[in-house]
């Protein structure tokens, strides 16, 4: 390796272990005809990220962060015209947006999400951490859990940029498997995500056959990733837990999990037996279902050819039968599909009726009516403190339904100070959620994979 080239791999070695902000791109400039410190790095990040170094420094809301003087060593030469670039692509991801029969569910709603934009498509650290089963922060419960059907299509959405400020799934770099669990729950709130309880309901690996990894079909699908809710889960609620492993690094001990949980509220099939019933087998406890030595996190992706099948980790995947399917395994009964458990309705985590805009799992409820100028300037004042309450509950996904809100917020705030004091302005009209764009059509379920 040549001096120049040299000097750019370090200084990319440099970065990867500084720069904690992911995403960012970082130039590394070396002055035509200069003497100045070996590694003169210039942090350029979108507006409204913050970027965090080592040594407590720390700079957001700008292009330039200016330069970060690491080294005292000298260097005197040219690179042609003056400015080399290296970008740190981390190039990790996220889920944020949770898709049931293609609706729309917003983003970050009901979905578990790690709460440092920073870090938040940072893969999970160890095998053995508690945050295997629904990332940093995933023990914590959110408002809302989302109602879908037994049998309906799930669609996950993961980014490589939380809040979409830049566009991007997955880098290609990251090429390995796809799974997605389930877990019942009896109380979001107080239930531990980590621990027993799970079951793998799809998996995908290597798909030989058009030779390319579950990965890179997701970045095909634009970062999108549809599969089926079992016809046969009985109602209640769960967790579902899509899961991504990148296995760039798995060769040295670094293989990449990326997971996420989203809160399900599933209405089934009425049945005799209303227990869910998982094979001993097929059941998971997460940490705890992957060892580090396992070949499916130590499996080489360069190698030529590819040691193939690869084995997806983790349990079979196990599909609870619906009723009718029961009746016909034991031989007898209609085959017509069974009915919906009508008395088992949905108690807690359901969007209130009353929710004029929603922002995640933050909704804006309408302020008091009022009558006279005190009631006025007390309805601004409750409608700042839900919007400063919604940005503080905002997840990386972004806050752009909290500044929506302040709209209203501000037409108060107008109205009491031109004496109109009766109201509240529109009030009990919905305002409408702020939905970022779909990155592009919602794929079909995917089918069961049948191995590598």
């Amino acid at each position: 390796m040549d001096q120049r080239a040299q000097t750019v791999f370090s200084a990319y070695k440099f970065l990867s272990r500084v720069a904690k902000c992911r995403g960012g791109v970082v130039a590394v400039v070396i002055h035509r005809n200069m003497a100045l410190p070996s590694r003169e790095l210039v942090f350029r990040q979108p507006p409204q990220r913050e970027c965090a170094l080592e040594g407590g420094k720390s700079w957001s809301h700008g292009l330039s962060a200016g330069p970060l003087r690491h080294s005292k060593m000298r260097l005197g030469f040219a690179l042609g015209a003056a400015v080399a670039l290296a970008t740190l692509s981390s190039a990790h991801t996220v889920f944020t947006t949770l898709f049931i029969d293609d609706v729309n569910q917003g983003d970050g709603t009901c979905v578990r999400m790690p709460k440092d934009p920073n870090t938040c498509t940072d893969p999970v650290e160890s095998l053995t951490s508690q945050d295997m089963a629904c990332g940093r922060d995933g023990e914590t419960a959110v408002k809302f859990s989302c109602p879908a059907p037994a049998g309906a299509k799930l669609t996950f959405e993961f980014r490589e940029w939380a809040n979409l400020e830049q566009p991007g799934a997955i880098d290609a770099s990251h090429k390995g498997p796809c799974a997605v669990y389930l877990k019942p729950m009896g109380s979001m709130a107080t239930d531990a995500a980590a621990g027993p309880g799970w079951f793998k309901i799809w998996d995908a690996g290597y798909d030989a056959a058009a030779g390319r990894w579950c990965t890179e079909q997701l970045i095909a699908n634009n970062g999108l990733l549809s599969v089926a809710l079992p016809a046969g889960v009985p109602t209640g609620y769960y967790l579902v837990r899509p899961e991504l492993l990148a296995l760039q690094e798995a060769e040295n001990g670094d293989p990449q999990f990326y997971v996420g949980c989203a809160q399900l509220f599933i209405q089934g099939q009425q049945t005799a037996a209303t227990a869910l019933r998982v094979p001993a087998a097929m059941q998971a406890t997460i940490p705890g279902d992957v060892a580090a030595r396992d070949p499916s996190v130590t499996f080489n992706i360069y190698a030529k050819p590819l040691a193939l099948p690869y084995t997806v980790p983790g349990p079979r995947p196990f599909a609870p039968q619906d009723a009718a399917a029961r009746r016909r395994h034991l031989g007898g009964g209609s085959s017509r599909g069974g009915r919906r458990d009508a008395g088992a309705a949905q108690t807690e985590g359901a969007v209130p009726a009353g929710c004029l805009l929603k922002n995640a799992n933050w909704c804006g409820a309408e302020v008091p009516a009022y009558t006279d100028e005190a009631g006025c300037w007390a309805a601004s004042d409750d409608c700042y403190k839900q919007q400063a309450a919604c940005y503080d509950a905002a997840p990386p996904t972004g806050s752009k339904g909290c500044d929506k809100w302040g709209t209203k917020c501000d037409a108060i705030q107008a109205a009491c100070g031109d004496g109109r004091w009766v109201g509240p302005p529109g009030k009990g009209q919905k305002l409408g959620d702020v939905e970022a764009p779909v990155p592009g059509p919602i794929p079909p379920v995917a089918a069961q994979a049948q191995g590598g």
